[in-house]
């Protein structure tokens, strides 16, 4: 069974205009909320979008970060043709599809007891780092329960990345973090979208898959 979820979940990013129940939302993120965690941290938070209001205002936000890329490459003198068209194709794909609800995904910073006291106490910037990035290791694992459960329960769901353009820029960021009331130490990780998908989406045929003899080795 978990063989035949894992194998024909795919992509979705044409979706019904029916909504999706705030229990099954709920029932979605507790499961998620059973990946393995740094230290049993826990760190994943979701912010859920389920409005049209708040949908269209994170897809402002998310326009402005790839126009202020757009102005910064071009600054750079590198924002040639081939640029150009390139950030634009992202713009429109990064971007939020017409999907009943958006999630962002987020890390809260590394905060397991006493460990967390230890890395301050050293001062010790590399510790710092490989802890917080163990957080979003946790989260990604969060994130895959997510995508697996919404397709074992027929909703169809996309990783959604392009709000990260915003997030180089440190004025948008914040004016994106007060915006939605986001507290400073969560970490944007990715967005998803999700809903139920049209009957042409959720019969794709599944992409070829490297074969095993490229994706692992024996040391």
């Amino acid at each position: 069974m978990l063989e035949k979820i894992i194998k024909n979940r795919r992509s979705i990013s044409k979706f019904k205009t029916d909504q999706v129940e705030a229990d099954v939302l709920d029932e979605i993120i507790s499961l998620s909320a059973y990946a393995p965690s740094s230290c049993n941290t826990q760190p994943w938070r979701f912010l859920i979008f389920s409005s049209d209001e708040s949908k269209e205002k994170l897809n402002k936000h998310i326009a402005l970060g790839y126009e202020r890329m757009k102005v910064d490459l071009s600054e750079k003198k590198i924002l040639g043709k081939v640029y150009e068209n390139l950030l634009t194709f992202f713009a429109q794909y990064g971007k939020f599809d017409d999907a009943p609800v958006y999630f962002l995904v987020f890390a809260k910073k590394y905060d397991a007891p006493v460990f967390s006291q230890a890395i301050q106490f050293s001062k010790n910037v590399k510790i710092e780092k490989i802890a917080q990035e163990s957080v979003e290791t946790s989260v990604a694992m969060a994130m895959q329960n997510f995508l697996l459960v919404a397709h074992e329960k027929g909703l169809g769901a996309r990783v959604k990345d392009g709000i990260k353009f915003l997030l180089e820029f440190e004025d948008l960021k914040k004016a994106f973090y007060e915006d939605f009331g986001i507290e400073q130490e969560w970490k944007l990780i990715s967005g998803i979208q999700i809903g139920y998908p049209l009957d042409s989406e959720k019969n794709q045929k599944p992409k070829t898959r490297r074969p095993l003899n490229e994706i692992r080795n024996f040391v």
